[in-house]
């Protein structure tokens, strides 16, 4: 894909990070210390 570099700095400029569903809980927990599946999506903090 080619995309010019106007074209991307355009993007980025109107790209918003999406809001986490789970703000508090099990699940947010789990969303902020899960790691990828390459690193055997554990939940540890080291």
């Amino acid at each position: 894909v080619e995309i010019s570099q106007e074209e991307i700095d355009k993007r980025l400029k109107s790209w918003k990070p999406i809001e986490p569903r789970y703000k508090t809980g099990v699940l947010a927990k789990y969303v902020k210390l899960v790691q990828s599946a390459t690193n055997g999506a554990i939940t540890n903090l080291l």
